[in-house]
C-alpha cells in the first residue's frame, strides 16, 4: 500500500507541475497563471511532506516545505475565484478567511497544537467555497464554466471537508495508510480532472485572458443564425430603451421580460455580445450613462448619489467599485477631470468599457 501511495503522490506531483508549466505558457491573465501555479507549487509540498511514505529530506527544507503546505488554502481559495468569480465582485474577504486558515494551519505546524482549530476553520472554508460557486453562477454568462461548477465545487468541497473532517472528527491520523491513500489518489484525480477541464481549447473557460488573446479572438462572437439573432436584436432593443435602469434587474427578469428561456439568453448575451458576467453587462451601460451625467457642465449640481440611482445602482458602494472597475477612477475624480478640461472626460476620450473582459 505504501508503494501505491508513493507513485500516486509522485504522479500527482508531476501532473501539477506540468500543468503550471503549460499554463504558465498560455495566453491567459496573469492571474490565472499564478494562482495555478501557487496550487502546484503549496500541494506538491504537502504531498512530499505529510505523506507515510517519501523521500529523506533535510530537517530545513522539510520546515520550508511545510511551509509552503500550509499556504494550500489559500492558493486553493485563489485559484477558484480567478476562475469563477469574475470582476468587480469582491474577492478579498474570501482571500482573507483564507489567509486565516492558513496562518492557523502554519501555527500548528510551528508549535505542534492539536489541529482541532485549523481543522474546523478548513471545513467552513470549504464549505463557503463550495456555497460561493453555486451562488455566484447566477450571473455567470460562460456555458462551459456553468456546467462545470456543481462538479467542480462538490469536487474540491467534498474532498477539502473529507480530509479535514475524518481528522477533526474522526480523529484519523494523516499517517495512516488508507487515508493518506485516499489523499493521493483524490489529489491525484482532480488535478487530472481540471487539466483535462482547463486545457480544452476553448478560450472562454480560461480564467481571464490576455489582450495578445483577446485580439485573436473577434470582439463580437459571428452572428448566430435563426432566432438566436432576433434573439440579440431583441436584447439590444430591450438595452436601448433603458431596461438597464432598473435596480436589482437579474438574468431570470430580463428572461422573463423578453419570454425566452434564461439558458437562451446566457448563451446570447455571452456568444453575442461578448460578456462573461451578467452584472458586467449590465453596468456596462449603467457606467456609460454616468460617465455621461458626469461629464455634462449641466449636471454638475446633482450628486454623485443622485446619479447612481438614476443608473440603477441601489446604493454608491456598488457604484463607486463598478465605476472604478471600468473606468480606473472614481465618480469623484472623473468629474473632477471633467471640471478641470472637458476633454479630459469626454466620454469618446474615457478609458474603454472592457465589455469583452467580462
Amino acid at each position: 500500500m505504501d508503494q501505491i501511495d508513493l507513485a500516486l503522490r509522485g504522479g500527482a506531483i508531476a501532473l501539477l507541475l506540468l500543468l503550471a508549466g503549460l499554463m504558465w505558457r498560455a495566453p491567459i491573465a496573469r492571474e490565472g497563471r499564478m494562482s495555478i501555479l501557487a496550487v502546484a507549487v503549496t500541494e506538491s509540498a504537502f504531498l512530499l511532506v505529510h505523506g507515510p511514505t517519501g523521500p529523506d529530506l533535510p530537517a530545513a527544507l522539510a520546515a520550508q516545505l511545510s511551509m509552503l503546505a500550509s499556504a494550500m488554502p489559500l492558493a486553493v481559495t485563489w485559484l477558484l475565484l480567478t476562475i469563477f468569480l469574475d470582476p468587480p465582485l469582491a474577492r478579498w474577504p474570501w482571500l482573507a478567511a483564507a489567509g486565516v486558515v492558513s496562518g492557523a494551519l502554519l501555527v500548528t505546524e510551528w508549535t505542534g497544537a492539536s489541529p482541532v482549530v485549523c481543522g474546523v476553520l478548513s471545513m467552513i472554508l470549504f464549505a463557503g467555497l463550495f456555497g460561493l460557486a453555486l451562488w455566484s453562477a447566477r450571473e455567470d454568462l460562460v456555458e462551459c464554466r456553468c456546467e462545470a461548477r456543481p462538479g467542480f465545487a462538490a469536487a474540491i468541497a467534498g474532498y477539502g471537508l473529507f480530509a479535514t473532517g475524518a481528522q477533526v472528527v474522526g480523529g484519523v491520523d494523516p499517517a495512516t495508510p488508507w487515508f493518506a491513500l485516499v489523499q493521493s489518489g483524490g489529489t491525484l484525480t482532480l488535478a487530472l480532472t481540471f487539466a483535462v477541464w482547463i486545457l480544452r481549447p476553448d478560450a472562454t473557460r480560461w480564467p481571464g485572458i490576455t489582450d495578445a488573446a483577446e485580439a485573436l479572438r473577434p470582439a463580437r462572437a459571428a452572428a448566430p443564425a435563426g432566432e438566436d439573432t432576433a434573439l440579440i436584436a431583441r436584447i439590444e432593443a430591450a438595452m436601448e430603451g433603458g431596461i438597464w435602469r432598473e435596480e436589482g434587474l437579474t438574468i431570470g427578469a430580463l428572461a422573463a421580460r423578453l419570454a425566452v428561456p434564461e439558458h437562451r439568453l446566457r448563451r446570447a448575451i455571452n456568444r453575442g455580445l461578448g460578456h462573461r458576467n451578467f452584472s458586467s453587462f449590465i453596468n456596462c451601460a449603467r457606467i456609460e450613462a454616468a460617465q455621461t451625467a458626469l461629464s455634462d457642465p449641466a449636471q454638475m449640481g446633482r450628486t454623485v448619489l443622485e446619479i447612481a440611482y438614476e443608473t440603477g445602482f441601489a446604493s454608491l458602494g456598488p457604484f463607486n467599485r463598478a465605476f472604478r472597475a471600468e473606468t480606473g477612477q472614481s465618480p469623484t475624480e472623473y468629474r473632477r477631470a471633467a471640471l478641470d478640461g472637458p476633454a479630459q472626460a469626454d466620454p469618446s476620450n474615457a478609458a474603454p468599457i472592457r465589455a469583452n473582459m467580462h
